[in-house]
This record gives structure tokens, C-alpha cells and sequence, in this order.
């Protein structure tokens, strides 16, 4: 029955996903037909809480179930009639997606691969049965996501704490989808079963993996990209976090898609797919603000500089013309005044922090010591990564002039670029305590661990291929 509950609570929300993304495709569809499921699902619950948000602030709809499914049901009705017109006056071009060509593989290798995958769905099983099964304990998924989606059910609306005199203020400045998400299963299934509200985790957890995998497929064999999502799963930390319910690897998946889509549409030669992933890389990219606030304050600004660097150099090496560029500039635009604008909005007008627990206007910069101490212990002594950042930093140190030479370029910079940002934010603010006591650096690892995994793996393919 709790697995029932789940399905059908996701499948509204997957929908309104998958019906968007094809839409924005158009009449060149460029994903994978199972990818643009896993990517809808993804996104589609972002965009539906983001929705449920904005209804429940403008005190249209209040969180109950009906408040819920209403705004999923529109959604989805008005996105079904504009796919079904889509369909019918614009049919798209059944465009071949071209997968890499697959070459033979050993018995050996095969065996490897069909023995690590064994291995890995046993994992997965075997923690979420933990995880459904199990009360939540983690002191952030008490004090935060549930607490907060039990707070939605139980008051129907996002400014919900009183204080001492009564006065109504924000739950906090935490963008609320994870926690909305929880308050929607809980309100579907009558109410707080800890076995739906956590399992969300996992279907997270594994919609990461395949990404990764599809994201790889689309430049390499089926034994690479199987071998990049193994890897993935692989990392001890990564995958602790994909099997409780912590944000983070939701973030992560939200991340690689945005990223991966953008690097994809800035290294594309074919003109009408370039436009398809701009135009998906655009709500990819915009609806990452709506996961958590380093989102906003970190990632967005990388994603935003290497768009206008990558348009920039498409427009002078005569790749792409003034009014392709403008038109992608403006899907980009058209987003963020959609989803960020509304959101900031409320965050000015409630006053709300734009940092996680802590302001980023008040930040004091300082040399913070014992930082990169903790650095490398959390990177190369206590076994959260493996070999994962070893390598990466062999390739970097070895390799990165060829790399910045080639398609790899953009994904390296947004990669080493993200990392040193976490770095300095670390050794120069007062965010080092977080840091010292390893609360936060593992973190941002968790969140860029796809695509450091995806970099590595294109990376090690390019140096084996030569």
C-alpha cells in the first residue's frame, strides 16, 4: 500500500514533466525516450511544488489534498492540450537521437559489469528497506525537511510559525520543494507514514544514477556510461546520502541535468539540437534555484557566466547566428523572471536569509585556519570518495591544457570552478565552522559528485582512446 501511495503521488508530477520537456523540445527531440521520463520526474516535482508555492502564497490554494492535486491536475490538463496541439500542427521530425556505437566486449568485462550492477541494486535494495522501514534520526532530516512538511500539513500554509505575541513569520528561507513534496504524499495518503515521505530519497538516489548513465551514453558506449553510474553509486558518501533522506543528492540530480544539458548544447553541431537542449538547459537551470540556496548563490552565477562565455564564442566562430542567440538569451531570461523572481520576491519581502542558516550579507571574510586540513582529510583519508578526487586531480595536473582544448572545456571549468568557490567560501568566511566539523564540505562534494564522475569518465575514455 505505501509503495501504491508513492506511485501515485509521482505520477502527476512526472507527467507534467514529461509533457514540458517535449514540449520544449519541439520538433526535434533530443533525449532518449527513457531519459526524458527520469529528467521529467525530476523536474516536474520541482516545477509542481514551485506551482503549489506560488498558489498557496497567494492564498489561492491552501496544503491539503485537494490543494495538492489541484494544481497538478491543472498543470497538467494545460500542458496535455498544448502537447496535444503541438503534436498536431507541428509533428516533429523523428530526428535519429545517434547513440554512440557499442563496441564488442569481452566475456570478462561483461561479467565485471553484470556483477558490480548485482552489487549495486543489492545496496540499494537492502538501504532502502533500511530507510522506508526505519524512523527518521538524522537531526536534519528531523529538524528540517520533515519538520517542515509535517508544518505544511498540518497548518495549510507556508507562513506558518507564530511567535511569543502571535505574530505569523516564515518557516524559513529554505526553498521548500523537498518538504512540499513530503507534505503532498503525506496529505495523499491521510497522513504521516514515514516509509513514503523518505523513500522519495531513494527514487532521487537512483533517478542521479541514470542521468549520469544517459548523459554518457549520448557521447559513449553502454559500457562506459553502465561504468559511470557504478562508479557513482560506488562513492561511500554519496551513497549514505542517497539512501537517507538528506537534499542533497536531490540537488546533485537537479544539478547535473542543468550542467550537463547547457555543455551538451554548447558543444552540439547540429543547429536545430543546439536550440532543443538550450531551451531544456534554460527550465533545467532556473528550476535548480527552487532545490536549496547555494543553488541560487553559487551555481547559477557559474551556470550564467558559462552561457554568455559559450553564446558568446558560438556567435564568433559563426556556429550560431544573432537571432538564435538572442532567442536562447531569452528562454533563459523568460525563466528566471518566472520561477526566481517570484521567489525572491518573497524572500525580500518576508526578509529571509539568502544563505543556508546564515545570512550572506552579513559574512565577515578571514583567513579561516584548519580548513585545508579538514579538506584533505574529508577528501583522502576517510574513505567518503574513493579514489574519485586522486584522479581528478591527476587529470587536471596532467592533462587540463588538452582538455580545455577540447568539448570537455566547459564541463572542466563549471567543475573546478564550483570547487574552488566551495574552497574559498570555506577558508575566508565563517562558514569554516561547518567546515571543521565536516557538517557542510561533504556536501558540496555530494552535489557535484555526478558530474565529477561524468568529467572523469569522458576524461579517462579521451586518454585511452588516444
Amino acid at each position: 500500500m505505501i509503495l501504491l501511495w508513492l506511485l501515485i503521488g509521482l505520477l502527476p508530477p512526472t507527467l507534467t514533466g514529461w509533457l514540458l520537456l517535449r514540449l520544449l523540445e519541439g520538433r526535434t527531440p533530443v533525449l532518449f525516450s527513457a531519459e526524458r521520463w527520469i529528467l521529467g520526474f525530476v523536474l516536474g516535482i520541482t516545477l509542481t511544488m514551485f506551482m503549489t508555492f506560488c498558489a498557496n502564497v497567494t492564498h489561492i490554494i491552501v496544503f491539503t489534498r485537494w490543494g495538492f492535486a489541484s494544481v497538478q491536475i491543472t498543470l497538467t490538463v494545460i500542458l496535455g492540450i498544448a502537447r496535444l496541439l503541438q503534436w498536431k500542427l507541428t509533428p516533429h521530425l523523428n530526428l535519429n537521437i545517434n547513440p554512440n556505437p557499442n563496441p564488442p566486449l569481452r566475456p570478462l568485462w561483461k561479467i565485471i559489469l553484470a556483477l558490480a550492477l548485482l552489487w549495486t541494486l543489492f545496496k540499494i535494495l537492502s538501504g532502502t528497506l533500511i530507510l522506508a522501514s526505519t524512523p527518521a534520526y538524522f537531526d536534519d532530516t528531523l529538524k528540517n525537511w520533515n519538520l517542515r512538511a509535517k508544518i505544511f500539513v498540518q497548518t495549510g500554509s507556508l507562513d506558518a510559525i507564530p511567535d511569543a505575541v502571535g505574530n505569523v513569520s516564515p518557516l524559513a528561507g529554505y526553498p521548500p520543494t523537498v518538504s512540499l513534496t513530503k507534505a503532498w504524499l503525506s496529505a495523499l495518503s491521510g497522513g504521516w507514514e514515514e516509509g513514503i515521505i523518505n523513500s522519495i530519497h531513494v527514487l532521487w538516489f537512483l533517478a542521479a544514477l541514470l542521468l549520469v548513465y544517459y548523459g554518457l551514453r549520448r557521447r559513449t558506449s553502454w559500457p562506459w556510461a553502465l561504468s559511470g553510474s557504478l562508479f557513482l553509486a560506488s562513492l561511500p558518501l554519496y551513497f549514505f546520502h542517497g539512501v537517507n533522506a538528506y537534499a542533497d543528492v536531490f540537488v546533485s540530480a537537479h544539478l547535473f541535468a542543468a550542467v550537463n544539458l547547457l555543455w551538451v548544447a554548447l558543444t552540439e553541431h547540429d543547429a536545430r539540437r543546439r536550440l532543443s537542449f538550450f531551451r531544456l538547459s534554460a527550465l533545467a537551470g532556473t528550476l535548480l534555484i527552487f532545490t536549496k540556496n547555494e543553488a541560487l548563490v553559487l551555481y547559477l552565477p557559474l551556470l550564467l557566466a558559462i552561457l554568455i562565455t559559450g553564446v558568446v564564442f558560438l556567435l564568433r566562430s559563426g556556429r550560431l547566428n544573432m537571432r538564435n542567440a538572442t532567442e536562447i538569451l531569452t528562454w533563459y531570461a523568460g525563466w528566471i523572471v518566472l520561477i526566481a523572481l517570484p521567489w525572491l520576491v518573497y524572500k525580500w519581502t518576508h526578509g529571509l536569509t539568502f544563505g543556508n542558516a546564515k545570512a550572506v550579507s552579513g559574512t565577515v571574510m578571514g583567513w579561516q585556519p584548519g580548513v585545508l586540513r579538514t579538506f584533505g582529510i574529508n577528501i583522502f583519508f576517510e574513505g567518503n570518495w574513493h579514489l574519485l578526487f586522486p584522479v581528478l586531480l591527476l587529470l587536471i595536473f596532467t592533462r587540463a591544457k588538452t582538455a580545455l582544448q577540447s568539448s570537455l572545456a566547459s564541463l572542466l571549468i563549471f567543475v573546478v570552478a564550483a570547487l574552488t568557490m566551495q574552497l574559498l567560501l570555506f577558508l575566508f568566511t565563517s562558514l569554516s565552522a561547518e567546515a571543521l566539523r565536516q557538517t557542510g564540505i561533504g556536501r558540496g562534494f555530494v552535489q557535484l559528485a555526478p558530474l565529477i564522475v561524468m568529467l572523469i569518465i569522458l576524461w579517462v575514455r579521451e586518454v585511452f582512446a588516444e
